[in-house]
């Protein structure tokens, strides 16, 4: 689902999910031994063109989208929009859950009747928009839910038929939801301010995250954020909950510590590469965020 290898400079994933002839993919993550998530399941603030559904099975999240906080247990669906800032961490080791991406644009007809112009093409055109959370006692639940589950069954399957089946229950869910006023209209869920905010924050963060191996300093960021430094910082810190030096300090610790588990570059040579100056502080930063040393981190990989 993400990769940062697919980000670009505005923080958008460019992954391929499904493919030309079907746009679509069922997929499905686990935390835990064994797992491609040891720890717990995370994924860092990123955006994209396809819609997600994901569908909780176990365990507790949390998801940020468009810098709210949202709490999901067992049984809770999440709807990510076209577009939507995201970042989901699994609360604890063992969470289970299955996702549905597809494009949007798999809905377009050709004739423009009164399905396509009244429901699909404002939802193609992202002025309506899925609510970024269903819980079990909601209303529409009950009605929602085997649509979903039978979307994420046939689309991990791969069961005979399973894309159009996945495509007509898309176009009876959404049906669903027009009819009982369930979508919201992009421009009342987020202010002009708040749009502004994401916007400055998806520019400060691409900017740390491409040109972490180079110099930058506090003012160098301010001039990219287009505002003054003390904004800037209580900007940031009211986002991420730290000051973006801070926060560009551990972007370069991770960037390191990926270094010094899949090269053979010596430690001088890592702290360069992430844009420490000095090996002394770079050494001394790592054993801050990690407990060990750079050598002893790498020995115990």
């Amino acid at each position: 689902m993400y990769n940062k290898t697919y980000l670009d400079t505005s923080l958008k994933e460019h992954a391929s999910h499904g493919t030309k002839k079907h746009p679509m993919i069922g997929l499905h993550f686990e935390s835990g031994n064994n797992s491609f998530y040891p720890n717990h399941f995370f994924v860092e603030r990123h955006w994209h063109h396809t819609i997600e559904i994901i569908l909780i099975l176990k365990g507790r999240y949390e998801f940020e989208i468009n810098l709210e906080q949202y709490i999901l247990n067992e049984g809770d669906i999440a709807f990510l929009n076209s577009g939507d800032l995201h970042q989901i961490t699994g609360l604890k080791k063992g969470t289970i859950h299955d996702v549905f991406i597809f494009n949007p644009e798999l809905l377009a007809f050709q004739y423009s009747d009164a399905l396509q112009t009244d429901i699909l093409q404002p939802f193609i055109n992202h002025d309506n928009i899925f609510p970024h959370v269903l819980h079990p006692n909601d209303a529409l639940y009950p009605v929602l839910y085997p649509r979903i589950q039978k979307i994420l069954h046939d689309s991990l399957l791969q069961t005979e038929n399973w894309y159009i089946s996945c495509k007509l229950q898309l176009l009876e869910m959404m049906s669903t939801m027009y009819l009982h006023h369930f979508f919201l209209q992009k421009n009342d869920t987020l202010s002009s301010s708040d749009r502004q905010k994401i916007a400055r924050y998806k520019k400060l963060v691409s900017y740390m995250e491409l040109h972490y191996p180079e110099h930058i300093s506090l003012d160098n960021l301010a001039e990219i954020a287009e505002c003054n430094s003390q904004y800037l910082c209580r900007f940031f810190k009211d986002i991420t909950g730290m000051p973006p030096m801070k926060y560009l300090i551990q972007y370069r610790i991770e960037q390191a510590c990926e270094m010094l588990r899949d090269t053979t570059k010596s430690v001088l040579e890592i702290s360069l590469d992430c844009g420490f100056e000095n090996v002394s502080y770079f050494i001394r930063k790592f054993k801050e965020l990690k407990g060990s040393t750079p050598q002893k981190y790498r020995q115990l990989q």
